[in-house]
């Protein structure tokens, strides 16, 4: 039998980079994604006894990345702080000039794209790239699987449009 800590330092592990990513994407910068990352953490181990395998493990933390990365973003607009999303250069991308298809200014360009967009459809289009199916995203976002589609098609067509 596995117990709280082992189940949080594997699960810590498993997920680590992912929750960052997505942290990092609301702060928008790493010092204010440190302290996001550390309060999801915070109250995943908190709430790991609650966890009731309804799901998997990664989106039940995911969903509290996301409720924790949303009340961080409502905390800061009361207090009418501009808030700067994602930027490109706090991804840290690693191009391989081996990979033609995409270049450091395009990734940069999809990147800012992204970061216009509402917060839902960030982390939708987020959950996407990290290879979560669409009943993952429906979980996490609260959407029926067949919005969560036509969401993702949407956010394809303006991310699109922007980039041209």
């Amino acid at each position: 039998m596995i117990n709280k800590e082992q189940l949080f330092k594997q699960t810590y592990e498993q997920s680590k980079d992912k929750i960052y990513r997505l942290c990092l994407g609301f702060a928008g910068n790493n010092s204010d994604a440190d302290d996001l990352f550390q309060e999801v953490f915070i109250k995943v181990w908190n709430n790991l006894e609650t966890f009731r395998n309804e799901s998997s493990i990664n989106t039940w933390i995911y969903k509290i990345a996301t409720n924790t990365a949303l009340l961080y973003v409502s905390r800061k607009n009361k207090f009418n702080k501009r808030i700067s999303y994602l930027k490109p250069e706090d991804l840290n991308l690693e191009i391989k000039e081996s990979d033609p298809s995409y270049t450091e200014l395009e990734f940069k360009k999809l990147y800012q794209a992204i970061s216009e967009l509402k917060e839902r459809d960030r982390i939708i289009i987020s959950l996407l790239f990290e290879n979560s199916s669409y009943s993952e995203i429906s979980e996490i976002v609260g959407l029926s699987v067949s919005n969560v589609g036509v969401r993702i098609n949407r956010i394809k067509k303006t991310l699109t449009k922007k980039l041209k």
